[in-house]
């Protein structure tokens, strides 16, 4: 395992230089400084929504090689959680994430969070924001995308950055979104929903 997470790794800043290096900075150098070779052992497990996660690994398109493979292998040791915060007082539903990256991920880090996010096709995840800084990197699907008052389509390949406490919402329709997504700065700081921005919504695992 621990050689196709460099390979990740390594992958993954690519993509990010290749990109824009500048606005990507701090978590190329939030990688640099991770201890790959220390990897932690967990039991592997799904929750409802990874019944897309199949379909969602089989389009990764071949350009993003070797993205495509290496995740195949990834997300099969993972731990993966559906959506807990502010569910279902202000929000449905209808996501899934894992960490590789962070106190729950195969690499243990307390400088940045990073894992894969699968969002079930026709689910509107409504305007809400955090105090991290947030990155998301499509590998599958298409979606539309809010941020603030500007809407993005967004495709494989394409990144999408969220400053801190930028409020930002994902609806997806026939397809199901996969993505890699990164927190860095205040990881730990608060999360809330748009209409409800006073009522803090931790992570609940």
């Amino acid at each position: 395992m621990e050689k196709i997470l460099t390979k990740f790794l390594t992958a993954l800043q690519n993509i990010l230089i290749k990109n824009d290096k500048d606005i990507c900075e701090k978590i190329l150098l939030e990688i640099e400084q991770l201890n790959s070779g220390c990897i932690r052992n967990f039991s592997a497990s799904k929750s409802p929504t990874c019944t897309y996660l199949d379909g969602a690994l089989n389009n990764i398109p071949k350009d993003l090689s070797p993205i495509d493979l290496l995740l195949k292998s990834i997300s099969k040791k993972l731990v993966w959680h559906d959506a807990s915060r502010g569910v279902p007082k202000y929000f449905k539903g209808g996501y899934a994430f894992a960490e590789i990256i962070g106190e729950q991920g195969l690499i243990a880090s307390e400088g940045i969070r990073l894992g894969l996010f699968l969002q079930q096709p026709n689910v509107n995840y409504p305007l809400h924001a955090h105090e991290a800084e947030e990155s998301y990197i499509i590998v599958s699907g298409e979606a539309c995308w809010k941020i603030d008052d500007r809407m993005i389509s967004v495709i494989p390949g394409s990144i999408i950055k969220h400053q801190s406490c930028q409020d930002h919402a994902t609806f997806t329709e026939e397809e199901s979104l996969f993505a890699i997504w990164i927190w860095t700065g205040e990881i730990k700081g608060r999360y809330w929903f748009a209409d409800n921005s006073e009522d803090d919504c931790p992570l609940e695992y």
